[in-house]
């Protein structure tokens, strides 16, 4: 069930803008855009055959900062040359912008130049045609 309920929720992923859509040896992280300045954090763990699927609905600030902390602690773990000081400049860039404004930011920002912060770029899921890369991992 939890791997049905994970790829309905990759398959309409891009319905409401564009996500973000990282994966690892271990495990499954997106963060996809709900309603009303809200996003949906989603991770998927092969470790966890009971509880698998874990989502969460957030207001956009805190979005950003449970996206952010995935991306300088979590990924940086499997991705040892990302460079997450340049990750951290680019998110200080940030000032006076909404949560829904920054996540949007950084998630176009690692899409568009993800080789600028490393030479894995394996790890990114970069528009739909790599959604079924991960329907296939679970």
């Amino acid at each position: 069930m939890c791997a049905e309920e994970f790829k309905a929720i990759v398959d309409s992923s891009y319905d409401k803008g564009t996500p973000l859509w990282i994966y690892t040896k271990d495990y499954i992280y997106g963060m996809v855009p709900a309603d009303n300045d809200r996003w949906t954090e989603v991770s998927y763990s092969f470790d966890d055959p009971e509880e698998p699927l874990v989502k969460t609905e957030r207001g956009a600030d805190l979005s950003f900062q449970f996206m952010f902390e995935e991306l300088s602690k979590g990924v940086s773990f499997y991705v040892e040359d990302l460079k997450v000081p340049l990750i951290k400049e680019f998110a200080g860039s940030f000032e006076g912008k909404s949560g829904s404004d920054k996540i949007n930011a950084m998630i176009a920002e690692l899409i568009n130049n993800i080789s600028k912060y490393t030479d894995n770029t394996d790890f990114l899921i970069k528009s739909k045609d790599g959604l079924e890369t991960l329907k296939g991992k679970v």
